[in-house]
């Protein structure tokens, strides 16, 4: 068993490693390279290959700029070969490469009831919170959102951007562990992708203020046809309005309106604002649980 870099020449062989391993949360090509390039984050990523030189398992370590202190793995091995040493391979490799970043924790996630589970509990990882994939198959046009009064929905104006950014980052600032996203990255997770669609970026407006938006993209990485919802935030002062659902009935007759039927989502599943009821209320229903572990190293 061997553990090297991995190298662009490498990604299209990881993409059904990486399905395999959590079809919960399928990806491709374009998602793996837009990791490799992600700004304001120190990112080391591996292939694990068996005595024949076939890659067998991958895995990540991100180092973000915030927190300091803390290092993400995400690790990706089919079940077919948990027993072979290989879920111990990466997790030396995960915790011996956080330390040389100088980080004295390290996260893991994972779907919940992964193969690695048992794994990460041996190694004394231990589960702080949990979050899920929600999704909702539309059988009939969606009803009409009702606005709260004085609100009015539009498309995001060209050159926007940042002022989307800043109104998704404040209405996220009071959720559990969050760490501020820069503009930069912004742009790359969110502009300077091939998904973006500019017709699916809709801002909630109170004058000339911005109560909420919802960013969303036609297809979900990995599966074609799934509309996806990646941003559904409303600030402070505009909550316990109705706000939020109206966004996300707009959305999903935007979807409709497009023949597309399946619809999804991700959502802290302790979050504090009732975005799960919200959800619930809208007709969507969990599909999948991920669970996030956590390690102070020595």
């Amino acid at each position: 068993m061997r553990v090297r870099p991995l190298t662009e020449a490498d990604i299209r062989t990881v993409v059904p490693i990486l399905n395999e391993a959590t079809p919960e949360r399928p990806v491709d090509e374009e998602e793996i390279r837009s990791w490799l390039v992600a700004p304001e984050i120190e990112l080391e990523v591996t292939l694990v290959e068996n005595d024949s030189g076939e890659p067998i398992a991958y895995a990540d370590l991100a180092c973000p700029k915030l927190p300091p202190d803390r290092a993400s793995l995400d690790a990706q091995i089919p079940p077919r070969v948990l027993e072979t040493g290989v879920a111990s391979e990466i997790l030396d490799w995960a915790e011996a490469t956080a330390l040389e970043h100088g980080r004295s924790v390290l996260r893991a996630y994972v779907a919940h009831d992964a193969g690695l589970v048992p794994f990460l509990d041996a190694r004394g990882f231990r589960p702080i919170r949990f979050n899920f994939h929600m999704r909702i198959d539309l059988e009939a046009s969606p009803p009409a959102p009702a606005w709260p009064d004085g609100i009015e929905v539009t498309l995001a104006r060209a050159g926007e951007e940042r002022a989307v950014h800043e109104a998704s980052d404040e209405a996220f600032a009071d959720h559990w562990d969050h760490t501020p996203h820069s503009y930069e990255e912004f742009l790359h997770y969110f502009v300077n992708t091939g998904d973006n669609d500019p017709s699916l970026w809709f801002v909630a407006r109170d004058g000339e203020q911005i109560a909420g938006v919802c960013l969303c993209t036609p297809a979900r990485a990995g599966r074609p046809g799934m509309g996806w919802v990646r941003v559904l935030a409303v600030r402070r002062r505009w909550r316990r309005r109705g706000l939020g659902l109206a966004l996300l009935l707009h959305a999903f007759g935007a979807f409709w309106a497009r023949g597309i039927r399946t619809v999804g989502l991700g959502v802290d599943g302790e979050n504090t604002t009732g975005a799960v009821r919200l959800y619930e209320k809208a007709g969507m229903f969990v599909e999948h649980r991920f669970d996030t572990y956590e390690k102070e190293l020595s």
